[in-house]
């Protein structure tokens, strides 16, 4: 199932559900906040009743006699009509705090949900999702939600039980002037109707582009060094310029649509009040209709049309809510994660015995990566990797490390398949430094501890003194130090000196190291092959590189090609074998 609910509509009333059920724990909340709208329709409804009672009973009578006392009962109906005021400002004011509350509890959840989701998923599923789609989902998307749940069901919620309550009122109060007031409903509800219609398809190509410009966004910023350095600037502005207008244009669309609704709801309440006008003339001439209920049916009248117009309008809150929920949604229902055994086999707590057993896989169920592919790596001893670019050294880890599932065979970890363990604690077991080092905006101290406060200063020192990046902590000021994100500012020496001092600190059973000094300069390696005889020692290791003076005192080396292995054994016994191994060492060390 594709993740990109661009491509997937689903039933509204299944969306919403799906998304309300975030808010069933604060049904209580929810309940009490309807009580308060309750509160606030009635109050409003009971205006109109007692300005026509005044009308009527006081102020017309009055007139007629020509009296010049303002009559008492007017005060007392008036300081009636304060207190409804009142009543309602309160209402209102309860209302609001309490729904934002709600919203915002509840959109913490869905929020965390589909965080927590994400990080559940397999690395095929962000092969398919660009990490800007997948920005917009937690950011554009559930916001969009939340302005629906704090001021859209609720105010469309109020709107209607104003709306019926004004129906009523007018079928009780006369059902001539009701009839006059509701010759311009139809036209006002197909206009809602044709506005919410096209509302839906316009907002759920807004998000579609929004998560398009932003995947693009991202993508762009996390590669902006090689676009300037093949200076590709002015075509990935273009490029962004043409994303740019077309959700500018789809944003145009809708404000399109939104700018004819209005005024023609507005010509229907103008109909409705030449309708209840006229139908007052008629009325007059057989049954004298009064004053007050004229004015009570124009109230009424307004009452009734205005929350239809809100309605229609909050439609558009509502329509882009459920466009950014139909997202939601298909990536909460993405089943790419990798299964978990329940209970988990619990893996041994120091051993660190890895086996390959007869490994097939591909990424794309069709071109194989690797074939058949038979390893066993002793507790301590160190395996070397070597092979041309694509033979599936990178994919050997990425499996041990179960990202991926094997399509054939095993792979073993202390003779248990990592199918069965848990990923949190295989993954704790095994420490991996890659040739791009991942550092992460924050101090020294948050890059090395991962979020572990369990380890200690003293600790995290003693690390970075055994890896020979004590002047490094020292020229940056100490654990405190701000590292800049992606370690902006730090050689790659630098960035690696750090990446071998964080393995060290949550001391793995196994170690990976996937071309780990291959961007360094001569200086910095001597430096780190001289900590990697502290960091290799006592665990097993995987390494991987084209450097082969890194590797050649491994206990045994191997010869990936096209995803199989060609040789293994000893450095000197490859040399002395003359074969792919003895060709790769020629050609580097010539000269």
């Amino acid at each position: 199932m594709s993740a990109d609910a661009g491509t997937i509509v689903r039933p509204p009333k299944r969306v919403l559900a799906r998304i309300l059920a975030f808010a069933r724990p604060y049904a209580g909340r929810l309940a009490l906040s309807a009580l308060l709208l309750a509160i606030l329709a009635v109050s409003s409804a009971c205006v109109p009743t007692l300005v026509r009672r005044a009308v009527n009973e006081f102020i017309k009578p009055a007139i007629d006699a020509r009296s010049d006392a303002f009559p008492e009962a007017v005060l007392w109906i008036s300081i009636a009509i304060f207190g409804l005021g009142i009543t309602g400002m309160l209402a209102r004011i309860g209302q609001l705090l309490l729904i934002t509350v709600t919203s915002q509890r509840a959109m913490h959840d869905l929020r965390m949900a589909l965080f927590r989701h994400l990080m559940s998923r397999n690395l095929r599923f962000f092969d398919a999702n660009p990490s800007g789609r997948l920005v917009t989902r937690v950011t554009n998307d559930i916001e969009a939600l939340n302005e629906l749940f704090a001021s859209g069901l609720d105010v469309m919620a109020f709107d209607l039980l104003r709306v019926l309550l004004a129906a009523g009122l007018l079928l009780w109060q006369d059902l001539r002037l009701a009839g006059a007031a509701f010759v311009a409903v139809p036209l006002l509800v197909w206009v809602s109707w044709r506005f919410q219609r096209a509302a839906r398809d316009l907002f759920r190509e807004v998000r579609s582009k929004v998560a398009a410009m932003n995947a693009r966004l991202a993508e762009r910023l996390s590669g902006v060094r090689t676009i300037v350095a093949f200076a590709r600037e002015k075509d990935e502005a273009a490029a962004f310029s043409e994303s740019n207008r077309a959700l500018r244009d789809a944003h145009l669309a809708t404000v399109d649509n939104y700018a004819w609704f209005y005024p023609v709801t507005e010509w229907c309440v103008t109909i409705g009040t030449i309708s209840i006008l006229t139908a007052g003339w008629w009325i007059a001439r057989g049954a004298p209709a009064s004053a007050g209920d004229l004015v009570f049916t124009w109230m009424l009248f307004g009452m009734f049309v205005d929350p239809l117009r809100q309605l229609a309008d909050r439609f558009n809150v509502a329509q882009a809510a459920i466009a950014a929920a139909e997202r939601i949604v298909a990536t909460l229902d993405d089943d790419r994660a990798l299964p978990v055994r329940t209970p988990p086999v619990a893996l041994p707590r120091r051993p660190g015995r890895v086996t390959f057993d007869d490994v097939s896989f591909s990424y794309d169920d069709r071109k194989p990566v690797l074939k058949h592919v038979a390893l066993d790596i002793p507790r301590g001893a160190s395996l070397a990797i070597v092979g041309a670019t694509g033979s599936g050294k990178s994919t050997l880890i990425n499996l041990l490390l179960r990202f991926y599932d094997v399509d054939a065979g095993a792979v073993r970890v202390d003779g248990i398949d990592v199918r069965d363990a848990d990923p949190a604690e295989l993954r704790r077991k095994v420490g991996v430094v890659l040739q791009d080092v991942v550092l992460f905006g924050g101090t020294l101290r948050d890059n090395l501890a991962l979020g572990d406060v369990a380890r200690d200063d003293a600790a995290l020192l003693s690390a970075l003194e055994a890896v020979g990046a004590g002047p490094l902590v020292r020229r940056l000021g100490g654990l405190d130090a701000e590292i800049a994100e992606r370690g902006a500012g730090l050689s790659a020496g630098e960035r690696q000196l750090i990446a071998f001092a964080r393995t060290l600190v949550h001391d793995p059973a196994i170690l990976v190291l996937d071309e780990a000094t291959a961007s360094v300069d001569t200086e910095t390696e001597r430096t780190l092959q001289a900590a990697l005889a502290r960091l290799l020692d006592g665990r097993t290791s995987i390494l991987i590189a084209h450097r082969l003076s890194t590797i050649r005192h491994a206990d045994r080396i191997v010869v990936l090609h096209h995803g199989e292995i060609r040789e293994s054994g000893t450095h000197a016994e490859l040399l002395a074998a003359d074969g792919m191994y003895a060709r790769l060492h020629r050609l580097q060390f010539a000269g």
